[in-house]
């Protein structure tokens, strides 16, 4: 009998088959990884987390946003912590924020707005139409400080609960522009409520407040009686989801220079608002990424109508077509600016696309003076129509940057025969010259709303007590600016307000010069920033702050 010999061999074979699967198999799922691999690829997804640091130029000195300016930093802050009725959309038309809706009567006499139910105060508080009451009825105190017209204007307006989430305005004559109105942050009635409207200003609230947006107060850093710093962190409750930056700080400087050490040191990741000043050295930091959007304003010149030098209609076109306006924008502004032909900025639903430019023509304008009669006598300088020289102040802030623009127009003007004296208001520019109406000519810059109704500056009823300083007086725009007010066909208003920016460039109220541009600076490293027109005030910037983001997380997609 021969020996078995060790079974080993056999074993072996008997696993052949096994072992040949297991390896096709391996090399299928490979071949199928490879193929995926190859039709795949990675894509970064936006994560919650993060701690934005941007630079402001202050100083600060409260959170209240119905104490705050349009413009002023303070603005941005509180931006972030309230919320209104009412937002503004890309083009300037209202939509619902904390209002989900809203209707208006046939009249166009009674507004209702329908408030989301899902909204909860910073603390947890349901928010409810008790809010919106307390806040209008602090606007129509006369004891709250601020404007008088404000007061007077919501004193004008009734408003009910008629309902928990349901609020009632009631108007004494149609005012189309009504929703543009309740963009201001509603404050929180259980906070506030035994607070009298002459203290409310001066309370704890306005450093440490309460609202509904989209960030809350952490902390806020007072040194030798001035804000330093404000650190907000993300509302996990926003009603329209939580922002993807977990904290938002905002630290306070008190120039763009040392925000600018500030940035290179890297204790800040943005920078408020770029003076054109400081655009150049802002460039040659590759590493931040510049935002700009025109301002819903611009600069013009107001003539006061009660000279006889602005009464004729041919003055006044040759003082604009003289000037050289993009002349001043390169020179002074860097750039930053747009050309002004009307008194409705670009990107607004009501601007006019068709509306000719008015060019820099200093041969047409002298034409228009000499056929009026206004020539330069042999051996002068200044124009002269009989007795009346063609000579006049321009009253100017002397803030050192518009009383540098006045000279500049001043020398365009001398240039075809107009003597300009620059006359440079320290203080308050309003209250001193143009309230009192003690002027010849004034640079100013006008603020322009989402609705841009043009009759606080434009109509002849406000041309002695009200803001058309100048005293323009014109049947024809009176009657299109009040025709406008009471229509609330959109499509109807939007043809009204062209035919107003026509009658702008023929009877010429005023020069126009520029509207401004906003710039501001954002680290690369944060990503998600949309910018569109600054309908409000430069607040606006962050309309979409909820979608920047620092983080994120890398995962594969099959195509």
């Amino acid at each position: 009998m021969m020996a078995s010999g060790p079974r080993y061999p056999t074993l072996a074979r008997g696993l052949y088959f096994p072992l040949i699967l297991v390896l096709l198999m391996a090399l299928s799922l490979g071949a199928l990884m490879t193929s995926l691999a190859l039709r795949a690829g990675v894509e970064t997804v936006p994560v919650r987390g993060g701690h934005y640091i941007e630079a402001v130029v202050g100083p600060i000195s409260t959170l209240n946003p119905l104490q705050v300016q349009l413009g002023d930093p303070e603005a941005d802050i509180a931006r972030l912590i309230f919320n209104g009725l009412i937002r503004l959309d890309a083009r300037g038309l209202p939509k619902g924020d904390l209002a989900q809706r809203w209707e208006v009567s046939e009249d166009g006499l009674r507004y209702t707005f329908y408030l989301r139910p899902n909204v909860r105060w910073h603390d947890g508080t349901p928010l409810t139409a008790d809010d919106v009451l307390f806040t209008v009825r602090l606007l129509q105190s006369p004891d709250l400080p601020g404007p008088s017209e404000r007061a007077r204007l919501w004193q004008s307006i009734e408003v009910v609960a008629v309902n928990s989430l349901t609020v009632q305005f009631r108007l004494p004559e149609p005012l189309a522009l009504f929703p543009d109105l309740l963009t201001f942050g509603i404050l929180p009635a259980h906070a506030l409520r035994d607070v009298s409207p002459a203290q409310i200003f001066t309370h704890p609230f306005n450093l440490n407040p309460i609202g509904t947006g989209p960030y809350r107060v952490a902390s806020v850093h007072v040194e030798e009686g001035r804000i330093q710093r404000v650190i907000l962190s993300a509302n996990p409750f926003y009603f329209y989801g939580p922002p993807l930056l977990e904290r938002v700080e905002f630290r306070i400087f008190p120039d763009t220079r040392t925000a600018l050490l500030a940035y290179r040191a890297r204790e800040v990741h943005g920078i408020a608002r770029i003076a054109s000043s400081d655009l150049d050295q802002v460039r040659a930091l590759p590493s931040l990424n510049l935002f700009s959007a025109i301002l819903s304003s611009y600069q013009a010149i107001l003539l006061n109508h009660a000279s006889p030098l602005f009464r004729d209609q041919e003055v006044r076109e040759a003082l604009w077509l003289a000037l050289d306006r993009q002349r001043l924008i390169d020179q002074f502004l860097a750039g930053q600016g747009m050309v002004a032909n009307s008194p409705i900025p670009p990107g607004s639903w009501a601007y006019h696309p068709q509306l000719p430019p008015v060019p820099h023509d200093s041969g047409k304008a002298q034409a228009l003076l000499e056929a009026r009669g206004w020539t330069i006598p042999e051996g002068e300088t200044v124009r002269r129509k009989g007795d009346l020289a063609l000579r006049f102040r321009l009253s100017v802030s002397a803030d050192g940057f518009h009383d540098m623009i006045a000279h500049e127009i001043a020398r365009q003007w001398r240039a075809i025969g107009i003597a300009v004296d620059v006359d440079p208001i320290p203080g308050d520019l309003i209250g001193q010259v143009l309230a009192p109406r003690q002027f010849d000519a004034a640079l100013v810059e006008l603020m322009v709303p989402g609705d841009p109704d043009p009759y606080a500056l434009w109509h002849e009823t406000q041309a002695n007590s009200g803001q058309n300083y100048g005293g323009f007086r014109d049947r024809d725009i009176s009657e299109v600016i009040e025709e406008a007010r009471r229509t609330l066909d959109i499509a109807r208003r939007r043809a009204l307000y062209w035919r107003f920016q026509e009658l702008f460039q023929q009877k010429v109220p005023a020069v126009l010069l520029f509207y401004p541009v906003y710039t501001f600076a954002v680290d690369e490293q944060i990503s998600g920033i949309q910018v569109g027109a600054l309908f409000n005030s430069p607040a606006d910037r962050f309309e979409g702050v909820t979608e920047w983001y620092m983080l994120v997380r890398r995962r594969m997609i099959v195509r």
